[in-house]
């Protein structure tokens, strides 16, 4: 192998990696894990949205929630407006954070997550 050779094939890991690192990137100030109480009294000025399996959904929810499977906020079809603030939860708040960060990189405006998920609400 020639200099030249090798040359290329560092200029390419980086420029690889480069692209990498910065499409793992998530703008986090577009997430916010918010407690009960706000959570509640903010609800209704955006979508509300739960992430929880149908049959929990259907046994038990917040009044006004639309039901989705993560899937579905992220896909290129997503039934959710970009505009508008999100309001999310599922059964423990774990679920919910990680579709956050997705969807923050989807181009979502705000997305507030319920901390400790639908098990907090009831409590």
């Amino acid at each position: 192998m020639d200099l030249f050779s090798i040359l290329i094939a560092v200029v390419a890991g980086l420029g690889i990696g480069w692209l990498l690192f910065r499409s793992n990137q998530t703008d986090m100030s577009k997430v916010h894990v918010i407690d009960k109480e706000t959570f509640t009294n903010n609800m209704r000025k955006g979508q509300l949205v739960d992430i929880r399996k149908k049959d929990a959904y259907e046994q038990d929810k917040i009044k006004g929630a639309r039901n989705f499977r993560p899937g579905e906020l992220t896909s290129k079809y997503s039934k959710l407006r970009y505009d508008q603030s999100v309001y999310l939860y599922c059964k423990n708040g774990r679920k919910s954070k990680r579709l956050a960060k997705k969807m923050s990189r989807k181009g979502y405006l705000d997305i507030y997550v319920l901390d400790g998920g639908f098990q907090n609400y009831h409590q």
